[in-house]
């Protein structure tokens, strides 16, 4: 299966591909991923295309070899997650393929090994977060907005990843591939954006 990603939740955009390589037998099956980051400072919405046309180019294909897509959904920038997100469905839909909407907390446990108990935690400023928890490759605390105070008291014992922990830490094209291929749970017809708090500019409007 040829997979194409792109995550723009966080402050670099990138994207992708996941290419299915097979040998002469099933056991030779390896993949290779081709990954694409835009550390430019260009707005997303500029910068996504150019970002995959440059990793289908290097595998010398089209959008049409495309077998599946997959998205960052977020937590993250309200307006990157929107970008990435429609940018995708657009594609999937134009192709009649499926998107696999992943997580950016889920994603990002991919730096950490199966085995481990593992917190993940962006930051959302003023000391609140957005978090995740997973155990044996098991999710043990749905994504959530909360204080960083909470989630670290409750997973002091945890290996930590994520902005909140180390701010050059980010959601990236490979880490959302590797997650999708993990389960086919995340494919839907479109993706949708994860928003765990409104926006600021809702909640200023309530105020």
């Amino acid at each position: 299966m040829n997979m194409l990603s792109v995550s723009t939740s966080a402050k670099h955009p990138s994207a992708a591909l996941y290419l299915e390589k097979s040998g002469e037998n099933d056991s030779d099956c390896r993949g290779v991923i081709l990954f694409k980051r835009d550390e430019s400072g260009r707005p997303h919405s500029v910068s996504l295309g150019a970002l995959v046309d440059e990793v289908l180019d290097e595998a010398g294909l089209s959008v049409s070899d495309i077998d599946a897509f997959a998205v960052d959904i977020g937590p993250g920038s309200f307006t990157g997650v929107r970008i990435g997100v429609s940018f995708v469905n657009a594609l999937a839909y134009s192709e009649n393929k499926l998107v696999f909407a992943v997580p950016s907390l889920a994603a990002l446990r991919n730096l950490a090994s199966d085995e481990a108990k593992v917190c993940v935690m962006l930051d959302a400023r003023n000391s609140n977060g957005y978090a995740a928890a997973y155990e044996n490759g098991e999710c043990i605390l749905e994504p959530c907005a909360c204080t960083q105070s909470e989630i670290m008291e409750r997973f002091f014992d945890a290996e930590l990843i994520g902005d909140a922990f180390d701010p050059e830490t980010e959601c990236d094209a490979a880490l959302v591939i590797l997650e999708a291929l993990r389960t086919a749970e995340y494919a839907v017809s479109a993706a949708v954006p994860l928003y765990l708090r409104p926006s600021q500019a809702e909640r200023m409007r309530k105020e």
